[in-house]
């Protein structure tokens, strides 16, 4: 008796196992993720600059739906480029098969009007840069060059709250009618920002403050970045403000404060 009663609670230990696996991974960790990493040469491409893409990315095991989310938000980025021959702007691929597929026409049409044009090259990276207080942040990072006289750098963030696996923008983190509030503390952040190295002799007449949505709590501090062009000139790169969390007190909701 005690030996059958053995046996049914190790066969009832298992399927309490296999359901927790299936749920979280032998991880244990609903939100665990696992490198992606791609290289494609543009097909059928034997002169000089023909194009490539490159990307390093992640993956998330146990959410197809969160995988999808971060290819379409990385391969989004390069809606820097300019228009593919079809007339749809580039950046709407979701995958990096379809995103491959729209740089090589681009650069095959570049080259019809320009022969001696440089390769048109992408190069993508998502990375977890935080992970703290129940929020999960991936920042999204692309490099995309289309024979101008120089790349294009771009950045997004990615936050997903653990709890509800959740992707959140910031009007999410924001308490009712507290965006008036968020950008005052912005522009205070602009403000600091003037007076470092970075922006260094930049004429505020010239390039004015401008807010932005793509915010990332990170330990130190809400994170905005801003891409090139958005604040400064090209060669002062992409400015991060920092805004610290005491000055957010109130603004942001409770729970996605330290």
């Amino acid at each position: 008796m005690q030996k059958g009663w053995w046996i049914g609670g190790m066969v009832l230990v298992s399927v309490m196992l296999a359901g927790c696996q299936s749920l979280t991974g032998w991880g244990g960790d609903a939100l665990r993720t696992e490198p992606v990493v791609k290289h494609v040469h543009e097909p059928g491409c034997e002169v000089d600059g023909c194009a490539s893409v490159n990307a390093a990315y992640l993956r998330f095991p146990e959410s197809s739906l969160l995988s999808a989310e971060l290819e379409r938000r990385l391969f989004g980025l390069a809606s820097g480029l300019s228009d593919n021959p079809d007339g749809n702007p580039m950046g709407q691929a979701t995958t990096f098969e379809d995103f491959s597929s729209q740089l090589f026409a681009a650069a095959q049409s570049a080259r019809q009007d320009v022969p001696e044009l440089p390769g048109y090259e992408a190069d993508l990276k998502a990375d977890v840069v935080a992970d703290r207080d129940g929020l999960l942040v991936i920042e999204l990072d692309g490099y995309l060059y289309s024979g101008g006289a120089h790349g294009l750098p771009l950045t997004s963030y990615m936050v997903i709250e653990r709890d509800k696996q959740q992707v959140l923008d910031l009007d999410d983190m924001l308490l009712p009618g507290q965006r008036p509030a968020y950008e005052a503390a912005l522009e205070r952040a602009h403000r600091r920002w003037l007076q470092s190295d970075q922006a260094f002799g930049l004429s505020e007449l010239q390039w004015p403050f401008a807010t932005s949505d793509n915010v990332a709590p990170l330990k130190a501090g809400l994170a905005i970045k801003y891409q090139v062009y958005d604040l400064a000139p090209y060669a002062v790169g992409q400015p991060q403000l920092m805004i610290p969390y005491p000055e957010l007190d109130g603004i942001l909701k409770p729970r996605y404060l330290p």
